[in-house]
């Protein structure tokens, strides 16, 4: 069954209920295995144990290479995009959020009422894939770490984000991960499906009243040029987020200001956790790796048909091997969904 990302937590109650309250996110590899172990809780203190560290990933991710062919390999997230997907989800902290908020203070949040002009947030297309926007919550005074009248988009960015590579041959999947990997066909691989993860964001961002699109070219240059022209023309302060310190410092040489975010060196061992930030961890997980495993239960990230929309709406597809579970998930999913539509 298909089901949209903010729905999860209909599994994860159905899980509780028999008896799994205390559950493992695996991958179907014998040489990755479990990730993290989850321990639900009351809404925002649940356990979030990652069994594995980034050289722990690395390590498995580097057997898988030696076990199984080059395209196998190739599609399992680099250690880094595994510990910038549980930043993603909100349970790794951003390491110079201080330094972002001191930024945010100094620079955002103009008066408006005395004359001082919108101030404009954009990104670069490093930060698109991990939900910057919800990770800053700039629109948000309360929750975010700063505050900003809206948001600014180069097309060129998207372009950036817009390429595509499929699966056209499951069979290195399927002989080295099982038959589930059979709904790989026609589907993105590996980095792909960061690019697709990059375009949800940039569409979100883009479909809200207070933003505005720019056209251009790909390439730094050209993207700069593009918020600096704008910048002047349409006299909003134009202030822009990368994890490029050269992206950044072109920024400034620009005339616009730039602050850097920086992206965590590994997760954390445990952490106290919502069950909306493991709701989306499962689904980072499920997108960065394809296809994850809770007891019961396979997660599929991508499958055979998998379209647009899909994309769009955040959904994954819910295979539940025990079929008492899997009624049980249906009619909730049912009832959750009757509510959506009314």
């Amino acid at each position: 069954m298909r089901v949209k990302r903010e729905y999860l937590t209909a599994l994860f109650n159905r899980l509780y209920d028999r008896g799994d309250g205390t559950f493992t996110i695996e991958h179907p590899s014998e040489e990755i295995g479990p990730l993290v172990r989850i321990t639900l809780n009351e809404y925002d203190n649940c356990s979030v144990e990652f069994l594995k560290d980034r050289e722990e990933y690395a390590a498995a991710r580097q057997d898988v290479g030696r076990n199984h062919h080059k395209m196998v390999v190739n599609d399992l997230p680099k250690p880094d995009d595994y510990v910038k997907a549980a930043m993603a989800s909100g349970m790794v902290p951003i390491p110079n959020r201080d330094e972002v908020e001191q930024f945010l203070q100094r620079y955002g949040d103009p008066d408006l009422m005395a004359g001082h002009q919108p101030v404009v947030a954009g990104f670069d297309t490093n930060l698109m894939y991990w939900r910057i926007d919800r990770l800053l919550e700039l629109r948000d005074p309360e929750k975010g770490i700063g505050y900003v009248n809206g948001f600014v988009l180069a097309t060129g960015v998207r372009e950036e984000l817009e390429w595509e590579k499929k699966c056209h041959n499951t069979d290195p999947f399927v002989d080295a991960f099982g038959e589930a990997y059979e709904e790989y066909w026609n589907q993105s691989l590996g980095v792909a499906r960061l690019g697709r993860l990059g375009l949800v964001t940039y569409r979100s961002i883009r479909d809200i009243q207070q933003a505005e699109e720019i056209v251009c070219d790909r390439g730094d240059d050209n993207i700069l040029a593009a918020y600096e022209q704008f910048d002047q023309e349409r006299r909003n302060e134009v202030i822009l987020f990368s994890n490029d310190r050269n992206f950044v410092e072109s920024a400034r040489a620009h005339r616009l200001l730039g602050q850097r975010i920086e992206f965590p060196s590994d997760v954390l061992q445990e952490v106290t956790a919502t069950w909306r930030e493991i709701e989306l961890l499962v689904y980072f997980f499920a997108i960065v790796f394809g296809i994850v495993e809770v007891p019961s239960t396979t997660v599929h990230g991508v499958w055979r048909g998998k379209d647009g929309l899909d994309w769009q709406h955040e959904r994954v597809k819910v295979d539940c091997r025990s079929p008492a579970l899997k009624a049980e998930l249906e009619r909730d999913l049912s009832i959750v969904e009757s509510f959506e539509e009314m």
